[in-house]
């Protein structure tokens, strides 16, 4: 409340300052008002108003915006932004504080419908299978005054690998993934399906600080997954050999993704909604993780 009271009192000292600039038709108009750096602009009759802060070394961040206002016949529209970068810690100062950026770890299993034991005779060593990753933007679009609501975006990586036990691997027969078992002089000491992925998500993220400090937060959302550098990797006799590569996966999948947490920490569920091969071009499987997420 302190900050709009602030924005719309800084409105009111523009008020005439704006209407000069249309007499004299000046379009743009730079404006540094105490420790604010504020931007108007006129297109096409909408008049749009821009606030920005300071970094602590009190120097103004081009990027950094924190109010934009469109004002065109006698309407309003206004909107606060926050866009992170990695390994910048930002004290947003009761601004919500979007929660994806970060660096987590998390164990996989491989799931049909709602089973996760054996699915479609896939036996999984669990304690083996897992994704690490690294989310390295985020950003986000307040949606209450109160700042407990906001949507929040980014781009991630992550690199995801299964353990397949019972002396199996993946690989191709007459064009489908099928897990095959090892000729009959081989025994696999490590069979791994192996992935990486870039991920868009789109959250839903709602957030209470307490006593004004830090943030609770809980997080529901979907990603979109790239998936790319398949492999299907086995090791016996003391080396690793790569088995396949062109294993029919699904290019593109989407992602259900639950996060719940406490300022810099939290856990996470992600979900692949669609199976990770190909209809009818492989087992019906669908890549499953939780596990722990350190946000910057």
């Amino acid at each position: 409340m302190i900050i709009m009271k602030r924005i719309i009192l800084l409105l009111l000292i523009l008020a005439p300052i704006i209407a000069m600039a249309q007499d004299m038709n000046v379009k743009d108009t730079t404006l540094f008002v105490g420790s604010r750096k504020i931007t108007i602009k006129e297109r096409e009759g909408k008049i749009k108003v821009k606030l920005y802060e300071e970094s602590s070394d009190g120097d103004t961040i081009e990027n950094d915006q924190i109010f934009e206002g469109v004002y065109m016949d006698g309407q309003s529209t206004e909107r606060r932004m926050i866009l992170s970068i990695p390994f910048t810690k930002k004290k947003y100062k009761g601004r919500f504080e979007p929660h994806y950026a970060g660096l987590y770890f998390g164990y996989g299993n491989l799931g049909d419908g709602l089973s996760l034991n054996n699915a479609d005779g896939i036996d999984l060593v669990a304690s083996k299978s897992w994704e690490i990753g690294l989310n390295l933007f985020q950003g986000a679009l307040t949606l209450t005054p109160d700042h407990h609501w906001g949507l929040v975006s980014g781009l991630g990586y992550s690199y995801n690998s299964f353990r397949i036990d019972g002396n199996k691997a993946f690989q191709r027969e007459d064009g489908a993934t099928v897990l095959a078992s090892a000729p009959t002089d081989v025994t696999y000491s490590q069979s791994r399906l192996r992935y990486n992925s870039f991920r868009i998500p789109l959250l839903l993220e709602w957030q209470n600080r307490l006593n004004n400090r830090s943030p609770l937060f809980l997080s529901l959302g979907g990603e979109a997954e790239i998936r790319c550098w398949i492999k299907s990797k086995v090791k016996y006799d003391g080396h690793e050999r790569t088995l396949d590569k062109n294993l029919n996966v699904r290019p593109v999948g989407i992602n259900l993704l639950a996060q719940a947490g406490y300022n810099n920490w939290g856990v996470y569920l992600r979900y692949s909604t669609f199976s990770i091969f190909q209809k009818d071009k492989g087992p019906e499987l669908h890549p499953v993780t939780f596990g722990l997420v350190w946000h910057w």
